[in-house]
Parts: C-alpha cells; sequence; structure tokens
C-alpha cells in the first residue's frame, strides 16, 4: 500500500537515481475508512489524479489498496463462522461502505486490490466487485485479492469469472507458524488453508509475491514453501497441507509472469523471451535439476534489472 509519504521517498530515490529505481514499481494507493462516503470517495479521487500523472516504467499508481480485515493469527480476519474461541471480527470496510469505493475505483480504471484473508472478507470483496461490473458495465479489468488465507469453497471459481486475480504468498502457509491457526480454526478449516490449486484449476490468475516488508523478503524461501507446503524457517516441521504443494516450474512462473500480468504489464516482462524486459535474476544452483530443497542454500549471485546489473552477491 502506497502513503504520500512512501511516494514522495520513492520519487526523490528515482529523481536522485537518473529517473530510474533498483526495482520496479507498481503503487496501490492506500484508502482508509474514514466512515463518510464524500471523504472516501475523496481518496479514491486522488489516486486517480496520480494515477494520471505522468509516469515511467520504475514508478507509477496502477490502483488502490483496501484492507478489509486484519489476520486470522489475532482473530481479526472477518470469518463467516467464529473462531474456535467464540470471538469473530467485523470487517474494516462493510459492503455498504466499501460498494461505493470500489465502483468509483472501477469507473476511473484504476486496480482495485482487496486485503481479506477470512472467507467473510473475501465475499464482500468479490460482491463489491460484482457490483462495481453491474455498474460500470463489462470491459476488461484486471481486480485482485491479496492473501485469501482462508476462503470458502467456490471462491476460486467466482474469481475467475469475474477475472479476480488471487494474489497469494507462500511465506505466510509457512508450516512453522500454522500452530496459532490450528488453534484459533480448528483443524477442519485449516485443511483449506492456501489451497492454490483451487485458483488454477478455476482458471483464475494466481500470483505469488512475498508480502515484503510485512513478511521476509526473500523469494527463494518462498518458493521452496510453494513448492514443498514444508517449512523455510524450521525444515524439520512436518508439511502442512502437502495436498496443495505445486510443482517448482509452476510456481516460479505464478511469482514472474503471472506476478507480472496481475498489475497489467505481462507482455512485456515477467519472462525470459525475445521483447521482454531484461530482468533476470541468477542462482548458483540450477533449482530445476536439484530440486526444491536446494532452494534453501541457493544464493542469488547476480540480479539484472532492465538489462543492467543491480545485484552481485
Amino acid at each position: 500500500a502506497m502513503d504520500e509519504f512512501a511516494l514522495a521517498a520513492l520519487q526523490r530515490a528515482q529523481d536522485r537515481r537518473g529517473g530510474e529505481l533498483p526495482v520496479r514499481v507498481a503503487a496501490h494507493w492506500l484508502i482508509t475508512n474514514t466512515g463518510d462516503d464524500a471523504a472516501n470517495l475523496a481518496q479514491v479521487a486522488e489516486a486517480a489524479r496520480l494515477a494520471a500523472e505522468p509516469s515511467t516504467p520504475w514508478l507509477r499508481v496502477v490502483g488502490i489498496k483496501l484492507i478489509l480485515d486484519g489476520v486470522i493469527d489475532a482473530c481479526t480476519a472477518a470469518m463467516r463462522q467464529p473462531y474456535s474461541n467464540g470471538s469473530n471480527a467485523d470487517p474494516i470496510w462493510p459492503l455498504e461502505r466499501l460498494t461505493p469505493v470500489v465502483a468509483a475505483a472501477d469507473a476511473a480504471g484504476l486496480q482495485i486490490a482487496q486485503h481479506a484473508i477470512g472467507d467473510y472478507a473475501s465475499e464482500i470483496a468479490l460482491d463489491a466487485i460484482e457490483r462495481a461490473i453491474e455498474q460500470n458495465g463489462d470491459r476488461p479489468r484486471r481486480h485482485r485479492i491479496e492473501h485469501l488465507e482462508y476462503a470458502a469453497p467456490g471462491t476460486a471459481e467466482r474469481m475467475a469469472r469475474l477475472g479476480v486475480t488471487a494474489s497469494m504468498q507462500p511465506v505466510h502457509a509457512d508450516p512453522a507458524i500454522f500452530e496459532n491457526w490450528v488453534a484459533m480454526l480448528g483443524d477442519s478449516r485449516v485443511d483449506r488453508a492456501f489451497p492454490w490449486p483451487e485458483y488454477e484449476d478455476a482458471g483464475a490468475l494466481l500470483a505469488f509475491s512475498t508480502d515484503s516488508p510485512t513478511a521476509p523478503h526473500e523469494a527463494l524461501a518462498n518458493m521452496y514453501i510453494a513448492s514443498t507446503r514444508a517449512s523455510a524457517l524450521v525444515p524439520s516441521v512436518p508439511a502442512a497441507q502437502p495436498q496443495y504443494a505445486l510443482p517448482l516450474e509452476r510456481a516460479i512462473a505464478h511469482a514472474t509472469r503471472d506476478a507480472a500480468s496481475s498489475v497489467g504489464d505481462g507482455a512485456w516482462r515477467g519472462r525470459i523471451a525475445p521483447g521482454y524486459a531484461a530482468d533476470v535474476a541468477m542462482l548458483d544452483t540450477d533449482v530445476f535439476e536439484s530440486g526444491p530443497a536446494s532452494l534453501l542454500e541457493a544464493r542469488v549471485v547476480e540480479t539484472i534489472v532492465a538489462g543492467r546489473t543491480a545485484y552481485t552477491g
């Protein structure tokens, strides 16, 4: 999520580096629920203004970010059924407040990224998007839901039908941090945690990311968890829901090709192919030949961004 201070800092950094940054930033302007529709819509108008300003491939505002709920560990994610301790959490954005914001952002051509961890939050997120489509008409759009840590059956199919990206972070599926999940949700709900193949099977775009700086930024650990459902933090911990592990090739495709597509850049970056941006990370290990376990020891030896070396290790 981007705010005025972070954007100003990135703009200064870009200016000092001759108009470039070490990485490409597609930013989502944070919209907070003030409890007043007019004030909420004014924030959307500001995001639309920023998105319309001249930008570069290095830094641009592409949409808005809405945080609909909290996290399962703190029992603040909005769930359809109460937590094991009997508590539950209301969504930060009730549907009646969310609907006009999503409709206005959609009408302005902004991408809408909604943080939704609990199944009730993701249901509200999709309800608002569906209403926006009904109001604004059918056209190409690529909205997204962030995290989707626990979603009800049928969510993936609904997202595919609405053209909504599942933006998910394997780092949060590390079984070493699952103990409180089991305590708060019970075994039956935990069995549906992070069901990545469901989104593939439904035809929804699945994009992987690291959730940095909220979570560790190490991409290789993310790919290890995605392809094994085992712990990168404590490798001796048994894998959790191994039926949802992905082949390494598909996991990396979701973190590269599909991540680029999720922000509208799929035609020019996210692949190693003629005509695509020369954005490449090189490892000291052939992880495809050595297998997912080698990701825990592999090192990045060079990162190339836009054809120029950005990092050597």
